[in-house]
């Protein structure tokens, strides 16, 4: 049997990484975990590195991975959106491949769109 990592708090690893982000990176990861932590109770979720990049864990389970580099935070995977038609249309202009979506440092942060990738990723995954 696989014994989970553990469920919540910040890994180190995730500290450590953030540290070395620049620095409208690390701004922007804070406002992504505040997404996340306005639908989820903070003791369900855990940040640990996952692919080499933080990544929100929530009862255990993959919620979303976060890459920062110098000029965009980037959210992968991109939620499921096919029987979402707006929120389709409010991802396309973000997409960059397949599985991911760019917010670039110099654009006006989606606020209400990130919100809403939290919970499109919240429904996949409970």
């Amino acid at each position: 049997m696989n014994a989970k990592k553990n469920v919540s708090g910040i890994a180190e690893e995730t500290t450590a990484y953030l540290q070395q982000a620049p620095a409208r990176g690390a701004e922007r990861y804070a406002l992504v975990r505040s997404a996340v932590l306005r639908q989820v109770s903070g003791d369900r979720v855990g940040e640990r590195l996952s692919y080499k990049m933080p990544s929100f864990f929530v009862d255990g389970r993959v919620l979303l991975h976060v890459g920062l580099w110098d000029e965009h935070l980037a959210i992968y995977p991109v939620p499921d959106s096919a029987t979402d038609a707006a929120l389709e249309a409010d991802l396309t202009p973000y997409r960059k491949a397949k599985g991911t979506l760019h917010f670039r440092y110099a654009d006006p942060w989606p606020a209400e769109l990130i919100d809403r990738i939290v919970a499109a990723h919240l429904e996949r995954i409970q």
